[in-house]
């Protein structure tokens, strides 16, 4: 996984950013319109392989105490996903916000704006969130992220996933 734990948990705990652009934004659900912040891309070769590279861009949304990162990766030349990695997420999650574990509440397949997508909600443990951990896969795209919000602040990370929107790739 390459979720950047660090990016992240500063992200959670650091003063609001300035926008930034970013080709991966909200155009519905609980982060509509929200401003990217920490906006990173990167381009690395893929081992043994003269025919392309991975390119990912990611970005932090904050609206008021829901947070979310979004990491859209592409894989060069002929190459395809073949599977994403949610439990490895859900560990990173818990980790970032200094939870003690998490409990597993939903688990799911499902198809979102023609992508396959697998989610998991999870309640962190000795902290008051839900965070909703997912990834979607198209061939050559894989956006994987999370979003979470006090307990108390219900979201369905169906409209969190159905509202991301990537400059012509995905959109609601």
């Amino acid at each position: 996984m390459r979720c950047a734990a660090g990016v992240i948990a500063a992200a959670v705990f650091s003063w609001p950013a300035l926008a930034e652009d970013s080709p991966i934004s909200f155009m519905s659900g609980p982060l509509q319109g929200v401003a990217a912040e920490n906006v990173k891309h990167k381009e690395e070769s893929l081992p043994h392989s003269a025919f392309g590279a991975v390119t990912s861009d990611s970005a932090v949304f904050k609206a008021g105490p829901m947070l979310a990162w979004i990491d859209w990766s592409r894989l060069g030349g002929h190459y395809r996903w073949q599977d994403n990695d949610v439990a490895s997420l859900s560990n990173e999650v818990k980790d970032v916000f200094d939870a003690t574990g998490f409990t597993i509440l939903e688990s799911d397949t499902l198809t979102v704006n023609g992508y396959a997508a697998r989610y998991r909600k999870i309640s962190l443990i000795g902290i008051d969130r839900r965070c909703g951990v997912f990834a979607l896969m198209r061939r050559n795209h894989m956006v994987q992220g999370f979003a979470c919000a006090p307990a108390a602040r219900a979201f369905t990370v169906q409209a969190v996933m159905e509202g991301i929107s990537i400059d012509g790739v995905i959109g609601p």
